[in-house]
């Protein structure tokens, strides 16, 4: 069962702890966004969810690591058709994988290193999560509740951008292509077809 971060937000959850993991409790909301895999910490998963009727969605988190260096070479999800890696803002394809760079906190952001997710099939509404797996080349694979934000979100939990896409679906509507019920919430840059990505 997912667990709607908006609630937890309201019910105290700060805002570190708002991206809660669906398989958490709500009282451990603090520890939910936050993800160890040996010497690597995921810290705030999000995504960037479709534009209404388009199906590319952008992955982005703090990858802290105190140990030697690695590269995340893949994301992977039975929703998502195709997966790019991209090495900076200008969407430079990382072709053996994005650089954790060792004892520093590698940031993928919509300013630099991103994930491209193409070919969504199904997405959880804007304010709740999705499950990734991210596959590390050394650390190996570990399983994150990526919080799903608005299209045009900045950063993780923008609530501005929030309070836009809540505007523009006054009935509750989910980003397309999602159906599920599930919901997160997290922020990100717009999203566009990846020929659309390129020219940003």
């Amino acid at each position: 069962m997912m667990i709607k971060r908006r609630d937890l937000l309201a019910a105290g959850g700060a805002l570190l702890g708002g991206a809660a993991c669906g398989v958490l409790a709500p009282m451990r909301a603090a520890q939910a966004h936050e993800y160890e895999l040996g010497k690597l910490t995921i810290e705030h998963p999000w995504v960037r969810a479709p534009k209404d009727g388009e199906t590319t969605a952008y992955f982005y988190a703090f990858i802290h690591n105190k140990g030697g260096a690695d590269k995340l070479i893949a994301v992977k999800s039975p929703n998502i058709g195709k997966v790019t890696l991209h090495s900076d803002a200008k969407h430079t394809i990382a072709e053996s994988g994005i650089a954790i760079a060792a004892d520093k906190t590698t940031t993928l952001s919509p300013e630099g290193a991103h994930v491209v997710l193409a070919e969504v099939k199904k997405i959880n509404p804007v304010g709740w999560g999705i499950e990734l797996v991210l596959v590390f080349e050394k650390a190996g694979e570990v399983t994150v509740d990526a919080a799903v934000d608005a299209p045009d979100a900045k950063h993780a939990h923008d609530a501005e951008a929030l309070q836009r896409w809540e505007k523009a679906h006054p009935a509750g509507g989910e980003a397309k292509p999602g159906a599920e019920e599930h919901h997160h919430d997290h922020h990100d840059h717009d999203h566009h077809d990846h020929k659309d990505d390129q020219k940003k």
